[in-house]
């Protein structure tokens, strides 16, 4: 198994901030049966006190916190805090306000790279966007149990940053690692070579990295190496 061999596997974590307990215990729930460790939130101030600890790989945010406990920090502040500092942190906004086109360019205003459930679809629809993200495919590579997979020889990558970067590709967007993720990027890259995956891990600056699928031509001119 690759990198998981040997190794005790912390799960990857899922930010939750959600202010009606019925709708908590439904999305937890779906965390878990994607194998995501859930870090439940009933109000921004809880869920900045998480981020000081954990470096989840997607967030699920509720804007409208009428029933959440006194706070003194507001959704704008975790959203910010996810976009200015947490580039592998995939955001989810699961509200009633994300069909109103100027509540969507508020929050895009904070954090450009959020997606959009509404809760008037129903929680269903959350629980499926999730089940989604966490089991995409690219090139090789598939999202399964948390993890990467290499899907020729069943290897895995345990660590998040895999599936941030599969996340981030499949979404056509690059993933801004700070160096202790960027050495686990590399560890990554060097696993993708010794499994032999036609996915290769692009580095282009600025901290911005993404997944490229190199096609069996590129291969040999490139001798089977890692493309830079």
């Amino acid at each position: 198994m690759g990198e998981a061999r040997g190794q005790v596997r912390a799960p990857c974590q899922a930010l939750v901030l959600e202010d009606d307990p019925e709708q908590m215990a439904t999305i937890t729930r779906a965390m878990r049966e994607v194998h995501l460790e859930a870090l439940p939130c009933r109000t921004p101030d809880q869920a900045l006190n998480k981020l000081v600890f954990y470096q989840p790989v997607l967030a699920v945010l509720d804007l409208d916190m009428s029933l959440a406990p006194d706070h003194s920090s507001s959704v704008d502040d975790v959203l910010l805090r996810l976009y200015q500092y947490f580039g592998g942190c995939f955001v989810l906004v699961y509200s009633v306000r994300s069909d109103d086109i100027l509540e969507r360019k508020k929050v895009e205003a904070v954090h450009p790279l959020a997606m959009f459930v509404s809760k008037q679809d129903g929680v269903d629809q959350l629980v499926d966007r999730i089940r989604r993200l966490m089991g995409v495919r690219f090139g090789d590579l598939v999202v399964r149990q948390g993890m990467t997979f290499h899907e020729p020889s069943g290897d895995v990558y345990p660590h998040r940053i895999g599936v941030s970067l599969i996340l981030g590709a499949t979404l056509n967007q690059e993933v801004v690692l700070d160096d202790t993720d960027a050495k686990a990027a590399r560890r990554m890259k060097a696993w993708l070579d010794r499994v032999g995956s036609s996915v290769r891990i692009v580095d282009h600056g600025r901290r911005c990295y993404a997944l490229h699928v190199v096609d069996q031509s590129d291969r040999w001119a490139n001798g089977g190496r890692a493309m830079a």
